[in-house]
Order: C-alpha cells, then sequence, then structure tokens
C-alpha cells in the first residue's frame, strides 16, 4: 500500500470514496434519505483548487493499492475555537470494500507523522458516539476519548453525538 499526497486529479476518486464510506458507515447516524442524497460531485471545484494552491490549509493524504485510490485523510487546523497548537483529522475515509485491511491504520500513522512535522502538539478528531468501528480503530493507534463530546448539525442538517478524541504528539 502506498500513502502519497493528493493531486487535484484525485478530486473525482475522493468524492466517490467519501460517498461510499459515508453511506455504509453511517447508516443508522444519518437519515437514509440524506445518505442516499449524498453527490460525489459535490465540493470537487474548490477541492481541486485548494489542491492547486501553492499552501493549502490542509494536509490530504491517498492511500493506494494496485495504483488504485482506496482511501484519504485530511488533516487540518481545527474546524472548531482550539488552541493553535493542535491540529484535527477532519476525514478519515476507507471505501467499504477495504475495511479493515490496514488503510485506515497507515493513513493515521502518517496523519501523525504530518502532524509532528508542522509542529502540532497533538492530534484531535470527533467521532461518531456509536461509531464503534471508527471508535477501535482510532483507539488501536493511540487516540484516547477527552471526555468531550457535543451535538453538531452543522456538517450535515442532522443532529450527530460526536465524542472527541486526543493524541498527544
Amino acid at each position: 500500500m502506498l500513502i502519497r499526497s493528493a493531486k487535484p486529479e484525485d478530486a473525482e476518486l475522493i468524492g466517490s470514496i467519501r460517498v461510499a464510506a459515508w453511506q455504509a458507515a453511517y447508516r443508522g447516524f444519518m437519515p437514509d434519505t440524506y445518505l442516499a442524497s449524498l453527490d460525489p460531485g459535490a465540493n470537487l471545484d474548490e477541492l481541486r483548487a485548494a489542491l492547486r494552491a501553492e499552501n493549502p490549509p490542509f494536509t490530504l493524504r491517498i492511500a493506494e493499492t494496485e495504483g488504485q485510490p482506496i482511501a484519504f485523510s485530511i488533516l487540518g487546523k481545527p474546524r472548531y475555537n482550539a488552541d493553535q497548537s493542535i491540529a484535527e483529522l477532519w476525514a478519515l475515509n476507507v471505501h467499504p470494500t477495504h475495511w479493515r485491511k490496514g488503510a485506515g491504520q497507515q493513513l493515521v500513522r502518517q496523519v501523525l507523522l504530518d502532524a509532528k512535522e508542522q509542529k502540532f502538539v497533538s492530534v484531535e478528531l470527533w467521532c461518531i458516539q456509536g461509531n464503534l468501528a471508527a471508535q477501535r480503530l482510532y483507539e488501536i493507534c493511540g487516540f484516547v476519548p477527552n471526555s468531550q463530546v457535543r451535538t453538531t448539525s452543522s456538517l450535515t442538517g442532522y443532529p450527530l453525538h460526536e465524542l472527541a478524541y486526543t493524541y498527544a504528539l
């Protein structure tokens, strides 16, 4: 498996992976009608532009096997009020056909290396409460729940109950 930086031409595959991962992982957490309405082509022009930028606002990594992208991660500054020394794992999406084959763990390891290289002191993430597969992955990778919880609807329009996890670098 190869982990590499995303390129603008990866945008369509990133959109497809995101939708497939969400539709499989979030059933029961989000309404089926919302999941069915997800568009793999949404916001791809913005994503391409950010990936072309000299200093994009995030680090987007791709995991691929045999030249085929199967997963991605996005690391950036927190999208919530937090100290500037903290990074946030914005997204970790693995295509369901590749779940439990190591892509998620390898991407998390790369995220931690990237955060350390960018001089962050810790990485935080928010995980939907009850998404046991994701919670186990993060805990296996060394993240610990930090007792923060929130209910937010800003991403989907539907309330999601989330737990915060931290990894001290």
